[in-house]
């Protein structure tokens, strides 16, 4: 089944930025309300962006 992406929250880690080795994740809020964090690099290199798609397999894959 797919889902539309309907928000993206990025976090901000201010001028500490990510700990040495710390892989940034961002969250996807699904139209069906549910949060998934993935990746950022992953969302980015599928463009998994606002108004994107994301499909039950990949969530399974990707998500953290």
């Amino acid at each position: 089944m797919m889902h539309k992406i309907t928000d993206l929250i990025e976090p901000d880690n201010g001028c500490e930025g990510f700990a040495e080795g710390e892989e940034p994740m961002v969250t996807l809020v699904l139209d069906d309300g549910r949060k998934v964090k993935v990746p950022d690099m992953t969302a980015y290199k599928r463009g998994w962006d606002i108004g994107a798609e994301i499909s039950d397999e990949d969530i399974a894959e990707f998500a953290k």
